[in-house]
């Protein structure tokens, strides 16, 4: 290796650390004014800067905590989560294997159709018409409903790849051994499955945790607000109280904050457990 090509590869890797600290920044930055502002005063926090509270104002949670009718909105969020994820999965890994491993034409239409709503956002209009008629608008459960079949989408879309990936040899062998339809999905590949399951558990969750526009939509009453919605509703509520709204944004996101930290390595190895065959 000569001398150029070792000046070419440190400049490289110069230039992709300072990338990396760049989009480092972009992230730390408003993250940490939003910290800081959490424990301002309104004045202060309206300021937008980095300096330190001159006086630290630990009411503004206590005062967020009850005028934003923060644990009921958490509650309605954990309704949310409970009845929507669990369901998604149910539905997402049968599917899954269906289409990853029965190849047909009906199937191959099928997939395609059932992954457009990954790349087509939800429709309100409709939604909200057929939500009206079933006389489920406004409701946990109703929304839930809607976050079943959006991310149901993107669940399978996902989890086919992944099946598509499990050496077909094991499905016979186990077919030999026995095995019906059901005992080779819950015995064999949802095992193998466990990574990428645990995976869109996360992100799902994720996700619909800190969606903001669908209960925007679709939950018009304080009784359903959820987490994300407190924020709108306290920066309404508050008019330039930013030093409440700061507070608001790290309770409704520290939750979400807690389970990336701890489970950013199964996020990993979910999504990279296919690409490599074995």
């Amino acid at each position: 290796m000569n001398i150029l090509t070792l000046l070419k590869r440190k400049w490289l890797d110069m230039l992709i650390q300072m990338g990396l600290l760049l989009i480092s920044l972009i992230v730390l930055i408003p993250f940490t004014m939003v910290v800081l502002g959490a424990f301002k005063d309104p004045v202060q926090a309206a300021l937008f800067d980095l300096s330190l509270p001159q006086h630290w104002h630990f009411e503004n949670y206590q005062q967020v905590f009850i005028e934003g009718n923060f644990l009921n909105a958490m509650f309605n969020s954990l309704k949310i989560i409970l009845a929507s994820v669990p369901f998604t999965i149910l539905i997402s890994a049968p599917c899954a294997l269906y289409l990853g491993r029965i190849s047909t034409k009906l199937s191959r239409r099928l997939h395609d159709i059932l992954t457009v709503g990954v790349y087509l956002p939800v429709s309100i209009i409709p939604s909200l018409v057929l939500m009206k008629f079933l006389d489920i608008n406004g409701t946990i459960f109703g929304i839930s409903l809607i976050y079943i079949a959006i991310r149901s989408s993107w669940s399978i879309f996902l989890l086919t790849g992944f099946v598509r990936t499990i050496p077909r040899e094991l499905d016979e062998a186990a077919i030999v051994d026995g095995c019906g339809p059901l005992r080779l999905l819950f015995w064999v590949v949802v095992p193998l499955m466990r990574p990428i399951l645990l995976t869109c558990i996360i992100i799902i969750t994720m996700w619909n945790w800190n969606d903001f526009h669908l209960p925007l939509y679709f939950l018009s009453s304080n009784s359903t607000m959820t987490l994300p919605m407190t924020v709108y509703y306290f920066y309404g509520g508050s008019g330039s109280s930013w030093n409440l709204i700061f507070a608001n944004l790290l309770m409704a996101s520290l939750p979400i904050i807690i389970i990336f930290f701890f489970c950013q390595r199964y996020i990993v190895s979910g999504l990279t457990s296919g690409a490599v065959k074995g």
